[in-house]
Parts: structure tokens; sequence; C-alpha cells
């Protein structure tokens, strides 16, 4: 995903992302910074204090005059491969990540464990669960699209099997995983309350028994 399709020899930094802006490019702090990163003072107290690219773009120091921190004899002298890409399974990685955050006394691994499941786990069961209840079909040996499945269950132009583009699985497979965080790190009730109703979704979708026929009088 992140592979560049072509190089662009020239960079214009006013044209890349905005999360590049916020990069870093002071040769030193100033004492203030650690003044208020000792009392645990907000981000926004000490964005002026340190120099980034947001703050030079549409000058002529957008380009040039970058500093760091930290010397180096190779640029290229750290890690060749991130632990992300090293780890197969999604549980790995996630528990790489939350021991890390609980090795350091700054972090709070509880919060790690809250953003992970707001912006990553719930967002993708329910974004999963969404595109299967509005999923297309497709034949197993032509790969033609269907919005709606033929009724014969057989492709119009080859006779070939339909199958669903969206499964169980792909709904289902953080969904243990987001409740052990919950558990684990006692985070609030609405995470708990919210993979219920997800659960309670799911169960509807795939394990809801056939209405049963009624009859007028069970209505008087």
């Amino acid at each position: 995903m992140d592979a560049p399709l072509f190089i662009i020899p020239a960079i214009d930094p006013s044209e890349v992302q905005r999360q590049a802006h916020t990069f870093d490019v002071d040769g030193r702090y100033p004492l203030k910074f650690y003044e208020l990163a000792s009392r645990g003072a907000s981000p926004q107290e000490a964005v002026e204090l340190v120099d980034t690219v947001m703050r030079r773009l549409g000058t002529e120091a957008q380009l040039e005059g970058y500093h760091y921190t930290v010397p180096t004899t190779d640029i290229n002298a750290g890690n060749l491969e991130s632990s992300y890409k090293k780890f197969r399974t999604m549980l790995e990685k996630l528990e790489s990540q939350l021991a890390l955050a609980e090795m350091v006394d700054a972090v709070d691994a509880g919060e790690v464990a809250s953003k992970v499941l707001t912006t990553h786990f719930i967002r993708d069961i329910a974004g999963n669960l969404r595109a299967f209840t509005t999923q297309t079909f497709r034949c197993k040996k032509c790969n033609k699209k269907y919005r709606r499945a033929p009724l014969t269950g057989r492709c119009w132009k080859c006779g070939g099997e339909i199958v669903t583009t969206v499964h169980r699985g792909n709904i289902e497979k953080y969904l243990e995983l987001a409740r052990t965080l919950v558990e684990r790190y006692k985070l609030p009730t609405y995470y708990k309350e919210r993979l219920k109703l997800i659960r309670d979704e799911i169960s509807m979708v795939f394990e809801a028994k056939k209405p049963k026929q009624a009859t007028l009088a069970e209505f008087i």
C-alpha cells in the first residue's frame, strides 16, 4: 500500500500530506520545552517552541536548513524492517504494541487499547457487517458480479457457482480481540455495550430463526 508508484525528483512541501508538516526540524529544544514536559503540559503549549515544517511553508526555509537533534554517521543505520511487518497476525502486532505501552511510564496502555478499539476494531467490525448486508455476488468461474444473486444460484453467463464476496469470518475476526481488550484494561462500559450491540446484530443476521406464520386469532 505504501510502495511508491513513481518518483518525483522535486518535492513541494506544501503539496505533501499535512501530517508531514508537523515534522520536527529543530536542532535543539529550549529549556522551557523540557520544563513543560516535566509537568505534563499540553502539546499545544509547546508547539511554538519547536521548529516544524509547517512554520517554514511559503518561505525559502521550507527547502533547506532542516536540522536534527541526534546526529548519526549513517542515515541507514536504523532498522531495515519494522516489527509490524515481521509479525504475521494481528494478535502478535497488538500484543507487541500493548507490551511496549505497558513498559513506557509516559504511556497509558488503557488509552492505547481504547484508541485501537475506536479507530480500528469497532470500525472494522461494523463496516464489514454493513458491507455484508449490501454486498455483491460473484461467479467462481468467470468472476462476473451480480448486485443480487440469481434465483437459480448459477451464473447466467457461464453457469458457474455464485458465491458471496463478504463472509461471516470477515466480520467476526476482531470481535474476540476487542472483547479481550475491554476486560483486560477495564475500559468504560461504553465499549462493552457497543460490542454487545454489534454481537446482537451479527446474531440477528446469521442466527435469527425464521418467523412463525401467525393467524389473526393470535392478535385478538
